[in-house]
């Protein structure tokens, strides 16, 4: 696995110190910290950690405007789906739930990303 990745927009990741399979999303601040908003958790213990990160550097390429996304479908062999999770009003956090579906059977729970004070 890498380290945490600089993009050239306000947004970068690094691994989960705390929890494996799980990465930190990150906004960089003006004073130039960089604060975590959110996380990306791997749900799917049977995927490969390097796939995971480069689902993540998806999130964060789309996060800081990029619309050429790195292309995934050849590696997973299936479609990424997701479902926003409706959130109370009082609750900053917006949750995405991520499925997989491989064409066969039902989708399946692939990841979930919580991002704080994001509108979806």
């Amino acid at each position: 696995m890498t380290h945490a990745q600089d993009f050239q927009g306000n947004f970068t990741y690094r691994p989960n110190p705390f929890l494996e399979g799980s990465f930190l999303i990150c906004r960089k601040e003006r004073n130039g910290d960089v604060v975590p908003v959110g996380d990306y958790t791997v749900l799917d213990k049977n995927e490969d950690v390097r796939l995971s990160e480069r689902k993540v550097i998806n999130l964060v390429m789309r996060l800081n405007g990029e619309k050429n996304l790195v292309p995934l479908g050849e590696q997973t062999r299936s479609r990424m789906l997701f479902h926003i999770k409706p959130r109370p009003e009082d609750d900053p956090r917006t949750e995405i739930v991520f499925y997989t579906q491989s064409g066969q059977g039902v989708s399946k729970e692939n990841a979930i990303l919580t991002m704080e004070g994001f509108d979806a």
